[in-house]
């Protein structure tokens, strides 16, 4: 089997993980989309992805309870329910060792998410004004990358690119959209996924790597983040921190992501790019 083929198998498979977490993970299943058997499909899994399947989705489920803690109405039981627990006692002794708290602690406190690993000085000054949209299902090109934000998009936008004008797929209407998967305050690093997308619908069997994703439709808060990339961290602190306690909403279990409104960001001036950030609400 070839490397292309082999990345291609197993990025279904992950992408079916994530797609599903609220299911409980069929091996048998799982294996048969990466055309191995179930005995050697263990052991690629973690090689590929540096967790064992078991791991990797206990790991998504635990991060989504931050947010749902933090976000959300939920009580603590059912979180734990959600999260695949039998009894709260048990999801509250994984969250501790996970991250230090217990869940009733983040819950109680109110803890931002910046408190985990890292203090965030929030500028006082950000104030915005969000759009309530309801959006279609958007099909995607995606090129995935993980580790720091900062290193990892551009491997990602270098991959997906090369693919798109290579193949003389773009124009002025396709839009350049990130999903960033991981709170970087939450995930470790080396955990933390980034996808650069395209919204294009076409043939990649052939391709290195990428794979075709789906935003899924419904209500999003559209924000207007103004100059460098390096600032998101604060608009997304001012989000999730001020905007969204105060609001009406919760966040939804789907992905944020960006559209980025500069046709060439690299000969743009850091201070007039121009990015919507979109983020899930119900």
């Amino acid at each position: 089997m070839s490397k292309k083929k082999h990345h291609e198998r197993m990025n279904t498979v992950i992408q079916t993980i994530e797609n599903n977490l609220d299911s409980d993970i069929n091996i048998y299943l799982l294996s048969k989309i990466a055309c191995y058997s179930e005995f050697h499909f263990h052991r690629l899994f973690r090689s590929y992805i540096g967790e064992s399947i078991y791991a990797y989705r206990k790991r998504l489920l635990l991060e989504r309870a931050v947010k749902h803690l933090l976000f959300t109405n939920e009580n603590i039981t059912q979180i734990a329910f959600n999260c695949g627990y039998e009894n709260q006692s048990s999801f509250n002794k994984a969250f501790k060792i996970h991250f230090l708290y217990t869940p009733s602690q983040i819950r109680k406190q109110k803890l931002s998410i910046n408190s985990f690993k890292t203090k965030l000085e929030l500028n006082r000054n950000i104030e915005m004004k969000p759009e309530i949209i309801l959006i279609e299902d958007i099909k995607l090109i995606c090129a995935r990358e993980t580790g720091r934000y900062s290193e990892s998009a551009s491997k990602a936008w270098s991959r997906i690119m090369k693919f798109a004008y290579s193949n003389k797929l773009m124009h002025k209407n396709i839009r350049r959209i990130g999903i960033s998967h991981d709170d970087p305050n939450i995930t470790d690093a080396e955990h933390i996924r980034y996808d650069a997308c395209v919204d294009i619908d076409v043939d990649i069997a052939e391709e290195d790597n990428l794979t075709k994703q789906t935003i899924i439709g419904g209500n999003y808060a559209k924000f207007i983040h103004e100059g460098t990339y390096d600032d998101f961290k604060e608009t997304y602190s001012y989000i999730f921190n001020e905007w969204l306690p105060e609001s009406e909403f919760q966040i939804d279990d789907k992905p944020c992501f960006e559209v980025y409104l500069n046709r060439d960001p690299r000969k743009t001036k850091p201070e007039n790019l121009k990015t919507e950030v979109y983020i899930p609400i119900k």
